[in-house]
């Protein structure tokens, strides 16, 4: 225990506070409600799976409501709403990550989203336009035209949205580093008249840092690809991607995860903070990529990832899945000043917030409750991976209020199913029986100062 503190713990704050990783879980958190805007739409517009052949099937309210969003116009405009919300994660991350980067260097933050966004879009690739007269192989299901005579000008909604989150993430951060640092150079400001008009006047005052970053940053990626023959978002995908999704996507990952917040927290560190600093950036695509297959009309292991969603299934009234503890209080406890506590935390552990068990009850450094608010979290991130990867219960594939009370945040999450709302009521039971021998424990030794 003391080497933890002493050693482990230290190190855990210090990589929960490195600018980079907070900035992204800053830049993350300020597009969060038009990730969920998102998926509400999505959600809206394919709600009547729940009642296809293959899940509760009454085929009737199926065809009946997918009739009336389409004459209505709901579907359209629910559509509309997606594509300017989750069709455009990318785009949204660059200027959001820019202006969080800024902030933690001091830097103008509307001038370095700006100058991100610029470098981000200038070097996305063209879509191509083909004549009637193209060809390619029958087999062929994905073919990039790169021909510059037949060129539209557009851009490939693919590099827009979650596929464009990483090329996102480490362009903005770099070009965010060179524009602040240029910026701060009072040789290279452009200083006017008092006379102009502030807006006017900040303008100038960075103009000189911007045109150095565009240029040299947009230069940069035009003769790698030149050089290469690969666009940054094939080399990213190639050699980041790919291989972090392939690491991440295990059941190993998920108890390693899970087990790491709730090990941070019994020491009174934020452990989903620490934690999610380095996983949002890598699950944050996995979930877009399973909205995407959903909005597709695909079901059950047809849904690509399994990962991400176990937090959904995890953490039952907060972390540590302190909804069982709540119950099994209210039950079995007769330490006065733990029923006090929880009576007043059972309107926010219904939502998802627990800071009042953690810090009141309490949990952090709490021997008694610390292997509870441990195991339980970790058990159900195994259990709800397994389930999840076999099919057995559905795969997270939409952003879901994370305050929605537990079953519905389940139901709503998994676009609809029922199977895992289902889930979600054994596994409170199961964490009730879980805390209810601590709850016992606490009772013993805290008798006597009663």
């Amino acid at each position: 225990m003391k080497f933890l503190e002493e050693k482990f713990v230290p190190l855990a704050a210090r990589i929960g506070s490195q600018r980079h990783l907070v900035a992204i879980r800053d830049a993350f958190v300020v597009i969060m409600p038009v990730t969920i805007v998102g998926a509400i739409a999505v959600l809206i517009n394919n709600i009547q799976g729940v009642f296809a052949k293959n899940g509760l099937n009454i085929v009737s309210i199926q065809e009946g409501y997918t009739n009336f969003i389409k004459t209505t116009g709901i579907q359209d405009v629910m559509t509309a709403v997606n594509k300017g919300s989750i069709n455009m994660m990318a785009v949204l991350l660059v200027v959001t990550l820019g202006y969080q980067m800024a902030k933690g260097l001091n830097g103008d933050g509307i001038a370095t989203s700006v100058v991100g966004l610029t470098c981000y879009l200038g070097l996305a690739p063209a879509v191509q336009t083909l004549t009637n007269s193209y060809k390619w192989a029958e087999e062929a299901t994905n073919v990039d035209v790169l021909t510059a005579d037949v060129a539209s000008g557009g851009l490939a909604a693919n590099k827009l949205d979650s596929g464009g989150m990483f090329v996102g993430m480490i362009l903005t951060m770099i070009v965010s580093e060179i524009f602040v640092r240029l910026s701060r150079n009072d040789k290279l400001k452009i200083t006017l008249p008092d006379g102009v008009p502030p807006a006017v006047a900040g303008s100038f005052s960075v103009l000189i840092p911007a045109i150095i970053t565009v240029i040299l940053v947009v230069a940069t990626g035009v003769y790698i690809d030149k050089l290469s023959g690969m666009d940054l978002w094939t080399i990213v995908q190639k050699f980041v991607s790919a291989p972090l999704n392939s690491v991440a996507d295990t059941l190993g990952t998920a108890v390693l995860v899970y087990f790491l917040i709730n090990f941070l927290w019994v020491f009174g560190l934020h452990g989903a903070n620490i934690v999610g600093s380095v996983t949002t950036p890598i699950f944050t695509p996995l979930l877009l990529e399973n909205t995407q297959a959903y909005e597709a009309g695909k079901t059950g292991t047809e849904i690509p990832n399994v990962v991400h969603g176990v937090g959904v299934f995890s953490v039952i009234g907060g972390s540590g899945s302190t909804l069982g503890l709540i119950i099994a209080v209210l039950i079995f406890g007769k330490v006065q000043a733990e029923r006090t506590v929880i009576g007043i935390s059972i309107a926010p552990g219904l939502f998802e917030i627990n800071e009042p068990v953690i810090f009141g009850v309490p949990i952090v450094m709490n021997p008694v409750y610390m292997l509870p608010f441990i195991a339980g979290p970790t058990i159900l991130a195994a259990l709800s991976y397994i389930l999840m990867d076999m099919g057995i219960i559905e795969r997270v594939c939409l952003s879901a209020p994370w305050v929605t009370p537990p079953i519905l945040y389940q139901f709503l999450a998994t676009g609809g199913g029922i199977k895992a709302a289902i889930f979600t009521a054994i596994e409170i039971v199961g964490l009730t029986v879980l805390w209810m021998p601590f709850v016992m424990i606490s009772n013993k030794q805290n008798a006597s100062k009663e």
